[in-house]
């Protein structure tokens, strides 16, 4: 036998040689086709080797929005602010339904969907009835949305005084209008007020 016709040893042979040949191919090409692969292949590598962190979502910072510094900074000035005559029944009547409607619902995702969604509504709905001044209406839903976080710090601070609390939760909406309703400093709409 001669040695053109020795067997070849177990297939490894023709797969070295078919991959010598791919390559032969690819570099005997025109330098113009050459340059086109050689940059797919890097565009390609680079994007495999891309940090994840550029394709996902980044998270939301929240501290701006859990500082207790700003709760405790609202709560002095909401105690310092006189309760307004003007809509004091239909404010009260809206703090008392939130309340009825948390009794109602105890996951505090329903209470915030439900409860404080009709509580914003509604003090909305009674501002624009008897407040005729331009609101920055953004920023007053926002903070008026922290009213019944000062009504539960209100509650602990009182030893469970709900009634002064809701009177709290209305100087906090009086508190509110001024500063993005009515557009006027504390204090500046006395006629509004009551006499302490």
């Amino acid at each position: 036998m001669s040695a053109c016709f020795a067997p070849r040893p177990s297939g490894i042979l023709p797969v070295r040689l078919l991959r010598n040949i791919r390559l032969a191919r690819f570099f005997r090409s025109t330098p113009a086709a050459r340059t086109v692969r050689i940059c797919l292949c890097t565009a390609l590598l680079c994007l495999l080797l891309a940090p994840a962190e550029t394709t996902t979502a980044r998270a939301q910072d929240l501290k701006g929005k859990t500082n207790i510094n700003l709760v405790r900074d609202r709560y002095r000035k909401v105690s310092r602010t006189l309760p307004s005559v003007v809509n004091a029944q239909e404010n009260e009547e809206a703090i008392r339904e939130r309340l009825s409607c948390y009794e109602g619902y105890h996951d505090y995702t329903q209470r915030i969907k439900i409860c404080n969604n009709t509580y914003i509504k509604e003090v909305v709905r009674l501002a624009r009835k008897s407040i005729h001044s331009r609101p920055s209406l953004g920023e007053f839903v926002l903070n008026v949305g922290i009213c019944p976080v000062l009504f539960n710090l209100c509650i602990g601070q009182t030893d469970n005084d709900r009634e002064r609390c809701i009177l709290f939760e209305r100087q906090c909406i009086d508190y509110t209008l001024d500063v993005y309703w009515r557009g006027a400093a504390q204090y500046t709409q006395q006629t509004y007020r009551l006499n302490q």
